[in-house]
């Protein structure tokens, strides 16, 4: 059964326009999903069994249902497969029907999705006049084929078991179920295809049910409007006329579009936020005379970028089209800041491609011409991240308000490491995580020195404290570090120059806030914010944890991370299984003899009967977690 299978024509209970044919031609590249629907499911059905619902809510399913069945959506059904039904109440106050398919689109083979994203609107040329179409309970308009319709029957069930429970199954696509949304986008593209192709200047954007057209004069948007409507009516898709928006503001996909500009729509907030989204409330529609460009900005350290226009002619010469980011959470726990700016790159010019399908123009950087050119030659990042790019890079921020802050900040790309051996000692560095105990020694004329730390943690750490001594002890004149551990040279290369060490020597004497810090040795918030909150006398609760790659949950029993260590001393069960609820901290230990997927599942069950169950588990990529068997497990405790 392919993909001209699972929609065709036909003529539901109600008089209404029938469905037109959908042909599959042998070039379509949906060919590939022939029998995927039907044949991804087992061969044996799937039952489960209606729950109990109350009695207003058992009402309202009746007659949900019965409505249902008038439309023509709905058929008596005596197949074997079953899955629960309910209803919900809306905000406005109307009942939805809905079906809990969970157990089917388990079994069923996903069709992926055919957009990658929302279309932005930002790419709408201004000035250009603007129809918005909102189709009308789209999925039921779709039919399903046949041969699928018997997987998503129900039962409606009676008080008392009085008389026999009325089953049904779905003559069109169910809600709920996971390729219901790729069928919908692909049957609504089928319908705009026609008119993309008549007229091929108009800019049509569609995701799901929300259609956008544009084309350059008003005249054409009233000839296109006819011919859209008509499209959609023959492949019986229906629209909503209260939904039909032809002037301005037109509200589409959660932003507001106004002639020249687009503003998200409004959201009530429990309290005001004043920060950086005060400055990202308005965007502006691009200008296609006018070159778009990236700026990349640095306030306190964090690199951001703005994707948008720049006219000395406009009031405001900076048109935003959109703003980007990187993550919050970093992908590593040291990151030098030319990588932090190499990703951003990377990622203005893949958002570029998608809403414009070209690189932009240009890329400002705020840093001086000398700095970008030994980093470019030097770091393979920047050097990946601009690979292919042909527009103009400079070099100056123009002056203006959201740019003012990068502009006054003033870094450096070269990283502080040589690649070469400098002038001065050599120090070699090494740590036993068995013991805690962190070396680092030296030769001083005929003489090697010692000196000895302790950590406790992995070998990592460790090793990482030896390193951390070597920089203090010889934190006022170059040097060389010798070290066994990969990780520890790879940190030490990411190391920034700084006056972290005279701010903090500053504070333990003088104990001065976060602002004074900032001002007297040009740190940034964040850099004086820590130095402050480690501070045992100024914060009593202590240090921080770092940010790091672990994330934390914002709630108890949201995400969960589990390890394995061993303890020599527990002889056959030496293999410690350790989780730890990341918001309470709350943690449960078991001591097993393997650490093998049946080993870890004992201990996720004793840890699911003492803590609860968990939304999330983080773990290693171990063959342990990562086998089925302990996927499975996870998913049904």
């Amino acid at each position: 059964m392919g993909m001209a299978a699972l929609v065709q024509t036909l003529q539901l209970a109600t008089p209404q326009q029938p469905f037109a044919t959908i042909v599959q031609g042998i070039d379509e590249p949906f060919l590939c999903f022939a029998g995927r629907l039907t044949a991804a499911v087992r061969s044996r059905p799937i039952w489960e069994n209606q729950w109990p619902l109350p009695h207003d809510k058992l009402v309202t399913l009746h007659e949900l249902v019965q409505e249902q069945l008038d439309q023509g959506h709905l058929e008596p059904s005596t197949s074997p497969w079953n899955t629960p039904v309910f209803c919900i109440k809306k905000k406005s106050g109307k009942w939805r029907l809905l079906q809990d398919l969970r157990k089917i689109d388990a079994v069923m083979e996903g069709m992926g999705t055919l957009q990658a994203g929302i279309p932005s609107p930002t790419m709408l040329p201004a000035d250009w006049p603007v129809l918005i179409v909102d189709l009308k309970d789209c999925f039921f308009t779709i039919p399903l084929h046949p041969d699928d319709r018997p997987k998503f029957a129900f039962t409606v069930p009676t008080i008392n078991n009085a008389e026999p429970a009325q089953r049904y199954q779905w003559r069109v696509l169910p809600q709920g179920m996971q390729n219901s949304p790729m069928l919908c986008q692909w049957y609504v593209a089928r319908a705009l295809s026609g008119v993309r192709k008549q007229f091929p200047d108009a800019h049509v954007c569609h995701y799901m049910d929300d259609i956008l057209a544009a084309v350059p004069t008003q005249d054409e948007l009233l000839r296109m409007q006819p011919q859209l409507l008509n499209a959609l009516h023959s492949h019986g898709l229906q629209v909503a006329p209260e939904k039909v928006q032809q002037q301005p503001p037109w509200k589409y996909l959660g932003v507001k579009i106004l002639e020249r500009t687009i503003r998200h729509q409004e959201v009530q907030f429990v309290q005001s936020v004043k920060a950086l989204n005060d400055a990202q409330k308005l965007v502006y529609r691009i200008e296609p005379s006018i070159d778009v460009t990236v700026f990349i900005t640095t306030p306190d350290l964090h690199p951001t970028g703005i994707i948008g226009q720049w006219n000395d002619d406009w009031t405001d010469p900076l048109h935003v089209l959109e703003w980007v980011f990187l993550p919050h959470q970093p992908h590593k726990t040291a990151t030098a800041l030319f990588e932090l700016i190499a990703r951003l790159i990377i990622k203005c010019r893949q958002r570029c491609l998608q809403l414009m399908g070209a690189d932009p123009s240009k890329i400002i950087l705020p840093v001086q011409r000398e700095e970008f050119d030994w980093s470019y030659a030097n770091n393979v990042s920047l050097q990946s991240a601009l690979e292919g790019f042909s527009g103009q890079i400079t070099y100056h921020l123009p002056s203006h308000k959201l740019l003012q802050v990068a502009k006054n900040t003033q870094f450096s790309l070269r990283p502080k490491s040589s690649q070469e051996p400098v002038q001065g000692p050599t120090v070699f560095t090494d740590g036993s995580g068995k013991t805690g105990k962190a070396i680092v020694t030296w030769q001083d004329g005929s003489e090697w020195q010692v000196l000895e730390g302790h950590e406790d943690g992995s070998a990592q750490l460790v090793e990482l404290k030896a390193a951390v001594m070597a920089f203090e002890k010889f934190s006022q004149e170059p040097f060389n570090l010798i070290t066994d551990s990969a990780y520890v040279a790879d940190i030490a290369q990411r190391l920034s120059c700084s006056v972290l060490k005279e701010a903090k020597a500053s504070h333990g004497f003088f104990h001065q806030n976060v602002h004074t810090l900032q001002k007297q040795f040009q740190l940034t918030a964040t850099e004086a914010r820590e130095i402050v909150e480690s501070c045992d006398d100024c914060h009593a609760l202590g240090a921080p944890l770092p940010a790091g790659v672990n994330p934390r949950g914002l709630k108890a029993l949201e995400l969960w991370q589990t390890d394995v260590t061993q303890v020599a001393e527990f002889g056959r069960l030496k293999y410690v299984h350790v989780t730890v609820d990341t918001f309470s901290s709350a943690m449960w230990a078991s001591a097993h003899t393997g650490e093998k997927a049946r080993d870890v599942i004992a201990h996720w069950r004793q840890a699911f009967a003492v803590l609860g169950i968990p939304s999330a588990v983080k773990t290693d990529n171990g063959p342990a977690y990562a086998s089925q068997q302990a996927l499975d497990s996870e998913q049904q405790p």
